[in-house]
């Protein structure tokens, strides 16, 4: 057989090997599963906030508002399927009644399961943990204290777009700020609403 047909067959196997790699290759990039949310890897950001209006009644009378703002920034990696660690690095609570108003700063530990479903809905439930300060403002005089607190969530996280998640929760919050030398607990407990908005990546 003539040189020159011995070379055009090898150089039409070599151009056939090389495109059945490259759609061998295609093919197995396009089959691998898409990322959704609640794999290990997922990094969820976002946050959430409250805010509550009360008035007190005692015998009829009425007494002043109390105005109570709360936001709390997360962040959150999910470390195995639906089980995520997470932070709220930086959260304010806010009170106000009359000319006295508090102030609290919390860092709190998150960690959390989400769990699995075939809908756009993700319950999920969450324990709280870590560190409240609170400052006392009144008549021009501050008074500081700082404490332990934990507690819990839970609620739904739904898909409302691609990557977006509306956060809708019941928050329970044990506070402890006791003052030097106190014997029994000072603080509060606290029970919200909270709504927010988390992405994930």
């Amino acid at each position: 057989m003539p040189r020159t047909v011995h070379s055009a067959t090898l150089l039409l196997a070599v151009l056939m090997l090389s495109a059945g790699i490259g759609a061998s290759g295609a093919s197995a990039q396009q089959q691998q599963p898409r990322k959704r949310f609640g794999s290990p890897g997922t990094v969820e950001l976002g946050g959430s906030t409250t805010f509550t209006a009360t008035q007190s009644v005692d015998a009829g009378k009425t007494g002043s508002w109390v105005y109570d703002f709360s936001f709390l920034p997360y962040a959150g990696y999910f470390v195995l399927e639906g089980f995520e660690l997470g932070i709220n690095p930086a959260g304010v609570n806010v009170s106000s009644s009359g000319d006295t108003t508090t102030v609290q700063l919390r860092i709190l530990f998150a960690p959390s399961y989400n769990f699995r479903t075939a809908t756009i809905v993700t319950p999920f439930i969450e324990g709280l943990a870590g560190f409240t300060s609170a400052s006392l403002i009144h008549g021009g005089s501050t008074a500081s204290n700082s404490g332990f607190t934990f507690g819990g969530r839970a609620g739904i996280k739904a898909a409302l777009a691609e990557r977006g998640l509306l956060n809708i929760g019941i928050q329970f919050l044990r506070i402890t700020l006791n003052p030097p030398g106190a014997t029994s607990r000072n603080g509060s407990n606290e029970l919200s609403v909270s709504a927010g908005w988390t992405v994930w990546l």
